[in-house]
């Protein structure tokens, strides 16, 4: 054997711990979207004690963003009081303006650095500040309104000129790294330079006994993550604010500047009801190469950044990247949920460089077509596809409320779409047309002695695996996406090809590259043991064909009856196992990376 079977895992391991809750949020999504409505207590009575605090982390939000997708308006309060003893990991997750949605128990998010934010009365850091005790220059503290990786905001009051402001400084304070200085220094110089109603405009940048901060002015309506609900029931309405977004990022793009983090939390919604974009920690000018991001996180949020962020082309970004950014937040105000959203930062930026997202109908039935083709425009994985400005993208926006003809449509561009929104049936649809194409090619002008029988067996073959992709296809996008679900598509597969070899009598057709092509592509799923089956269930597959080659069938009692030009099937038993490794191994190191990177964020 070129490999040993992969041994049991240990059942109090981390990593067999993380797949049990892995599965139970699976199942837990495949019920809802059946239309079951599981109910969160039942599955965490399910599995062992030690597993509850885990799963419940992972189901808290997941079903808080399920309810919301149907129209709830879950609140803190509602889980709190299900849920007694388990208040810090309530509290935490309602902390998060995606998740909070107009929650009025939720602790407010302020801006883009916000990870939780803070209740009028009640600082993010539980600690409220002593009115009239802290003293920044000229600025005395008043609270704390968020706090974040990078920074910490206070509400303020400028002593001189008697006015509130909102006060930014480094959450590090004097221990910051120069890096870090530069970044945030960065920040206000870059929002300072732009003059605009629907950007926050920078007061003052100051250096306090080295203590580095900003002042700015103080929006405090709330961000968009947090009226989320108000915008979906208005598609309208939601299309003139993006065309307020856009207009005021046409202009900073006018002034040399790409905001490069544009998301719901970064914009504010003042009391007029009027967006305020903020957070240039991450802008940069068009004609500039900075490095300062790449020595801190990523450059972006992966749910709303552009591909060409996610793949670190910094030449390549520019005002289309931008435009990327407001079709996410478009897409979140029509859906409730932003692009692509999965459970590990990795899969994620894979979603974002290799696959389309849902088309925003499918989630909410009765949107306009016109704005879902926007929408969908600004979100093309190529820069030149999108709208070349945000100025382009405000125009069409401005048609689509006029009642015109919008330009962003065409046949083309939605059969493009399609194929990266669905690469599992897409690719197998193509390929069987291809191959049907070739197969009847061969029979009409390269066969000499046409088997009809076997010709039409084949090509009705090739059309039942067609529509058994289109059906697996539709189960997994009504929520059943378990690994049994995986392993069955898989073992469709692979019987069909086999049937197909039968059907020609020829176990060494060249058809046989299948087999191994079955196993790579079971890597796709990212699961070892998805593999490891395909990999098993190609072998047995492969040696029943053989078998029944090799033995003659018509005698009482099979003999062996090999031919003389049929070769021993040991050599490519082993291929199909080493591929089957390289591929188990390629998966564990890639599930190892994403790991690595997911602890590198949270600490």
């Amino acid at each position: 054997m070129l490999a040993d079977p992969p041994q049991r895992e240990d059942l109090d391991s981390p990593l067999a711990r993380a797949r049990r809750v892995h599965q139970a949020c699976e199942g837990f999504e495949s019920d809802w979207r059946r239309g079951a409505q599981p109910r969160l207590e039942h599955f965490l009575d399910a599995v062992c004690p030690e597993d509850r605090p885990a799963l419940f982390c992972e189901l808290l939000p997941l079903e808080i963003e399920l309810r919301r997708e149907r129209g709830d308006r879950p609140c803190s309060t509602e889980y709190l009081a299900r849920f007694p003893g388990l208040e810090n990991v309530i509290v935490e997750t309602f902390r998060d303006p995606e998740l909070a949605g107009g929650d009025p128990h939720a602790t407010a998010a302020w801006n883009s650095d916000t990870l939780g934010a803070a209740s009028p009365g009640e600082p993010a850091s539980g600690r409220p500040v002593p009115p009239g005790e802290e003293r920044v220059g000229d600025y005395l503290l008043l609270e704390e309104i968020a706090r974040g990786g990078m920074g910490i905001v206070y509400k303020a009051r400028h002593l001189g000129l008697k006015r509130l402001v909102a006060l930014k400084m480094i959450l590090s304070g004097s221990l910051a790294t120069p890096a870090e200085r530069a970044r945030f220094r960065r920040e206000a110089e870059l929002a300072a330079n732009l003059d605009h109603p629907n950007i926050v405009p920078i007061y003052e940048v100051r250096d306090q006994d080295g203590m580095l901060f900003f002042s700015m002015k103080l929006v405090d309506g709330g961000n968009l993550a947090q009226h989320l609900a108000t915008f979906a029931r208005d598609p309208r309405a939601t299309a003139r604010l993006v065309v307020t977004l856009a207009q005021a990022l046409h202009y900073a793009h006018g002034k040399g500047f790409i905001h490069c983090d544009l998301k719901p939390s970064n914009v504010l919604i003042d009391r007029d009801g009027q967006p305020q974009i903020t957070d240039f920690g991450l802008a940069r000018r068009t004609s500039e190469y900075s490095s300062l991001t790449a020595t801190g996180a990523i450059l972006g949020t992966p749910s709303y950044m552009a591909p060409e962020q996610a793949a670190g082309q910094r030449q390549s970004i520019g005002p289309a990247t931008d435009v990327y950014g407001l079709g996410a937040i478009l897409y979140e105000l029509l859906t409730g949920r932003p692009p692509f959203r999965t459970s590990t930062m990795m899969e994620t930026v894979l979603h974002v460089l290799e696959r389309d997202p849902v088309a925003p109908h499918e989630l909410v039935p009765g949107l306009p077509r016109e704005l879902e083709t926007i929408c969908l425009k600004c979100l093309e994985k190529m820069p030149e596809d999108r709208y070349s400005t945000a100025q382009e993208l405000a125009n069409d926006l401005e048609r689509f409320l006029q009642g015109d003809v919008v330009e962003a449509t065409g046949v083309f561009q939605k059969l493009r779409r399609w194929t990266r929104r669905e690469p599992e049936v897409v690719s197998r649809i193509g390929g069987l047309s291809v191959v049907a194409l070739l197969t009847e090619f061969n029979h009409q002008f390269l066969a000499r002695k046409a088997n009809y029988w076997v010709h039409y067996g084949v090509q009705c073959t090739l059309l039942l695996w067609a529509v058994s992709a289109l059906l697996f296809q539709f189960l997994w996008r009504r929520g059943w996406r378990s690994d049994r679900v995986r392993m069955l598509w898989s073992s469709a597969d692979l019987i069909f090809l086999t049937l197909s070899l039968k059907l020609l009598n020829r176990v060494e057709s060249t058809l046989l590259v299948g087999y191994p092509l079955m196993i790579a592509a079971s890597g796709l799923w990212f699961r070892v043991n998805m593999v490891w089956f395909t990999t098993g269930l190609a072998v047995a597959c492969y040696l029943a064909l053989y078998f029944d080659t090799a033995f003659d069938w018509s005698q009482p009692f099979p003999t062996w009856a090999k031919q003389d030009d049929l070769q021993y099937p040991n050599i490519y038993v082993a291929g199909l196992m080493l591929t089957g490794f390289v591929v188990a191994r390629q998966v564990k190191r890639t599930l190892a990376l994403g790991q690595y990177y997911e602890n590198r964020r949270g600490d």
